[in-house]
């Protein structure tokens, strides 16, 4: 409930819309660092691809070069192509594929959001 503890209504939502500005304002910080270390990132991988390096070891720690398998969403194309190396049917897994995609179930809920005023 929104009167829990000292705080009343309009100090509750102040205090809200207070905390929505920070949170905006360390976000827009995070991003910059992160746009700083996805850019020494590219810098470090070509370094340390054309010095043929798996790793550099630093006083504080170390640095790897590695292969990640990163797993694919499932695209129509894919699935219709699986679908007919099993079924030997092509006009039958695009029926199936089409079922899958066109019958994706969402969730919903309902949530709150500040919406701030630019300055």
């Amino acid at each position: 409930m929104i009167l829990k503890g000292k705080m009343n209504v309009e100090d509750t939502l102040t205090k809200y819309i207070e905390l929505n500005k920070t949170l905006s304002s360390l976000r827009k910080q995070q991003k910059e660092i992160k746009d700083q270390v996805t850019q020494m990132e590219r810098d470090i991988h070509e370094y340390m691809t054309e010095n043929n390096m798996d790793s550099i070891n630093l006083k504080d720690g170390e640095i790897v070069l590695y292969t990640k398998k990163i797993s694919q969403t499932f695209k129509k194309d894919t699935i219709v192509e699986k679908l007919a190396e099993k079924l030997q049917d092509q006009t039958k897994a695009e029926d199936i594929a089409m079922s899958i995609l066109e019958n994706k179930k969402y969730t919903t809920k309902q949530q709150i959001k500040a919406v701030l005023k630019k300055k």
